[in-house]
């Protein structure tokens, strides 16, 4: 049975109460973060059921970094899949086991690439330059070496997201590869990640098809099928795959390699929601503009690549309960000081006031994990719930803490 990946809108009703009791919210606070831990959890549980038995699924850290976060994902069994030496720090700092941890990146250094082989993590090399280097520290040491390879097999929707077309700069062709596997034995397992929002269902099962019919060719003993599930963020967005289809996928590979995988945004983004207190209502060239306390240093990618990224706005009053009333095109500012700063421009919207509250939704992934620190605005803390209270996942940042970040 499917999980429903969105967090429902009612929720914020609920969970106000219990946010003010807990401090989460009041009015000292102009903007907070919440996340649904038993749909993190149960989102988790899902994919270990649909994915073949013996899987390995390392959820990207960099969707979400929370390291209370990770915890919880670590201990219902999953691993962490880390694309620089910081993340691997952060997996470590989330009690991940170091054979749970995948470490991914085109841009390993020689200290990073000797740690990772003695500290046994799955370790995917980038380029045959890679290889060298690592044949040069004495690997495979502790790690089980993997090679990245690109099937070449076209892009998705959107072209910054994918990652298996012509010239993307991540991996070897795969027509390469079987001269590099002859040249570097220790290699075990082969690597592919097509992408995330904006691949569909038939390139993640023909690029992973392809990566596993050379693993079983070559005898290797392992196939890391990279890449997230798309999502759906607003109703115009594609239908998305369910869980079960993509691990149906997984099923059907070849049999004799194990694999690994790295969802992120399917985890993660139906689990959390992003609150603002809206701060004024100005009124320009007779368009009502709601200023909010989450703009582009939150949203990087709606500001900037408006036309990928979307997420659904709702209007609510102080308790949390959706504005009714007539629709007006509205536009929706950030706190940042550039006129670019605009989360929503003209979107049709019940009238709001000064201390309504924004609420954003799907937010619990590639958001806080892209925190812009343009303007030197805090991070907002960040709240896990369940039915019976919320509990702080991470504590913010003061203006006093934001000025030591920029001291020496």
């Amino acid at each position: 049975m499917s999980v429903d990946p969105r967090c429902p809108v009612d929720d914020v009703a609920r969970v106000l109460p219990l946010a003010r009791r807990a401090g989460a919210w009041g009015p000292h606070v102009r903007a907070a973060l919440f996340h649904d831990l038993d749909r993190l959890e149960a989102r988790v549980d899902a994919i270990h059921r649909a994915g073949p038995e013996g899987a390995l699924h390392a959820i990207a850290i960099k969707a979400n970094p929370l390291v209370e976060l990770l915890r919880r994902v670590v201990a219902r069994g999953a691993g962490l899949e880390a694309a620089s030496w910081e993340e691997v720090t952060v997996a470590l700092a989330a009690g991940c086991p170091a054979d749970r941890i995948v470490f991914d990146g085109p841009a390993k250094t020689d200290q990073e690439l000797r740690q990772a082989l003695e500290l046994g993590v799955w370790l995917n090399a980038d380029s045959a330059e890679e290889l060298a280097r690592l044949e040069a520290l004495g690997a495979p040491g502790r790690a089980r070496v993997g090679l990245r390879v690109n099937p070449q097999l076209g892009a998705g929707a959107i072209a910054i997201t994918s990652t298996v077309s012509r010239g993307a700069t991540f991996g070897v062709p795969i027509d390469e590869a079987p001269a590099l596997l002859d040249r570097y034995p220790f290699v075990t397992g082969l690597h592919v990640h097509t992408g995330s929002q904006g691949v569909g269902l038939e390139l993640i099962a023909a690029a992973a098809r392809a990566t596993a019919t050379l693993a079983e060719e070559r005898g290797l003993s392992w196939v890391d099928v990279g890449g997230g599930l798309p999502v759906r963020y607003t109703a115009t967005d594609p239908e998305p795959p369910t869980v079960e289809a993509w691990g149906e996928v997984l099923r059907d590979l070849p049999a004799s390699p194990k694999v690994l995988t790295e969802l992120g945004r399917a985890i993660h983004a139906g689990t959390g929601w992003a609150l603002s207190r809206i701060e004024a209502v100005k009124e320009l060239d007779g368009v009502p503009t709601l200023v909010v306390h989450l703009g582009a240093d939150f949203l990087l990618r709606r500001v900037y690549r408006a036309e990928d990224w979307d997420h659904e706005m709702v209007v609510l009053d102080p308790d949390g309960r959706p504005r009714g009333g007539a629709l007006r095109p509205t536009h929706i500012a950030g706190p940042l000081c550039f006129s670019g700063d605009r989360l929503a421009r003209e979107r049709p919207m019940p009238s709001a006031r000064p201390g309504d509250l924004l609420l954003i939704r799907d937010t619990g992934a590639y958001t806080l994990a892209m925190w812009s620190r343009h303007c030197s605005r805090g991070l907002p803390a960040t709240w896990g719930y369940r039915a019976d209270g919320v509990e702080k996942l991470h504590a913010g940042e003061t203006a006093e803490e934001v000025a030591r970040f920029w001291s020496l």
